[in-house]
């Protein structure tokens, strides 16, 4: 069998191959205070001991090289740093960045963009940083401060003008190159990530403005995921939800805008899985995946793992109570290849809801089967049983 991935969801425990993805969580410092964050919004109240040792944790730059090394070695082709805190944060981070790249890596980046100033924008343009998810949360300064209580308006007017100086230094480089130098266009591929949730929601057409704005290439408009109990007032009501699901259609249709000055459309990016979550019977209670995570079993055990900043590993974006290892303990080789990780490769493709594994999924102590609050790792699930869903009907492993 030519394909290790198959080989491994056939076996149903091994994998034959590395991770195809990683999450970097390398530092959980963070300058912001998203109102939807899980780490550091005000509506979590004051953190207790326990959280502030938590928010404090950042991994030793000679740790995060020498974790590269290994899944490079492993087969992995995408890094993604993000998660419990701002990348930008971290002390090396563009020597992680450089040398990521250097490693033949495609590195992917989440960031609230407030820390890049000139240098580092030339830096990233220049080597080539594959993806920068922006998390802004807000087409207006105003609404900006609102959702970012710690920020003033001042901020989001840098952040566009930052934008903007990107899209120049990325425009000078497609000129000087003849033309695209990747099939989407001059690198890094932007794109702008609004979070929706009842703060904010009303701005969607003047978020894909913005986007247009600053030459964008891509929106993405995934809903809330709160923490019960503490984010949930800022879910969308059912109201809510049908006002956005109109403007999410007046978006695609006005989507068809070209800009001369980018070298590619600006596209809505996963606007099928937003649409189906916006629809869910109980999305105005958090809870989207109740149709969609059910219809094919959980791959991602064989495609992808999450690295927290204190060392834990996880195997999926909602594991993060019951992590497979540790990068101080163990290297990553002997994790992806451990029992915890052949466990949880083993239950996830068998998907039982009612299954006692799974209660610890998610940010919901009180559910039973976490994965149908809201499953990141849901797009993965779905490229992948597209790809390998007739070969394990074939061979009798679903029906």
């Amino acid at each position: 069998m030519d394909d290790p991935i198959l080989k491994g969801i056939l076996n149903g425990r091994e994998a034959f191959i590395g991770p195809e993805i990683v999450q970097f969580d390398i530092t959980n410092h963070c300058n912001n205070n998203c109102l939807c964050c899980w780490n550091n919004s005000p509506l979590l109240g004051v953190p207790d001991e326990e959280m502030r040792k938590e928010l404090n944790n950042e991994l030793p730059y000679e740790l995060i090289i020498k974790t590269i090394d290994d899944l490079k070695a492993m087969g992995t082709k995408i890094l993604f740093f993000a998660g419990g805190g701002e990348p930008f944060m971290h002390p090396r981070i563009m020597d992680i960045l450089k040398y990521s790249k250097n490693a033949g890596m495609r590195v992917y980046l989440n960031s609230n963009f407030t820390l890049i100033d000139s240098q580092k924008a030339r830096e990233v343009v220049e080597m080539k940083v594959d993806h920068i998810h922006v998390s802004i949360l807000a087409a207006t300064a105003a609404t900006y401060v609102k959702v970012h209580p710690n920020k003033t308006e001042n901020t989001f007017y840098t952040i566009k003008e930052m934008l903007k100086y990107i899209a120049r230094l990325k425009a000078i480089k497609n000129q000087h190159l003849g033309g695209p130098d990747h099939p989407l266009g001059p690198l890094p591929h932007i794109g702008m990530h609004y979070v929706l949730f009842n703060a904010n929601y009303h701005e969607i057409d003047a978020m894909v403005n913005l986007a247009i704005e600053v030459h964008a290439d891509s929106v993405e408009f995934p809903l809330i995921d709160i923490v019960p109990g503490k984010t949930d007032t800022l879910l969308l009501g059912k109201d809510e939800l049908n006002f956005v699901a109109d403007e999410l259609k007046q978006q695609v249709e006005k989507i068809d805008l070209y800009n001369p000055t980018v070298p590619v459309k600006l596209q809505i990016v996963n606007k099928e899985l937003f649409e189906q979550r916006i629809y869910a019977v109980k999305a105005s209670e958090g809870k989207y995946e109740d149709t969609v995570v059910t219809k094919q079993p959980c791959y991602v055990g064989w495609m992808f793992l999450r690295i927290l900043a204190n060392g834990n590993v996880n195997s999926c974006l909602k594991s993060h109570r019951m992590p497979v290892g540790n990068i101080y303990e163990h290297s990553i080789r002997e994790i992806w290849d451990g029992d915890k990780q052949k466990e949880f490769r083993e239950k996830a493709l068998l998907h039982d809801p009612n299954d006692a594994y799974f209660n610890l999924i998610g940010n919901d102590p009180t559910c039973k089967f976490g994965c149908l609050d809201s499953c990141d790792n849901i797009k993965i699930n779905i490229e992948m049983h597209q790809r390998y869903g007739k070969a394990l009907k074939e061979h009798g492993k679903i029906t």
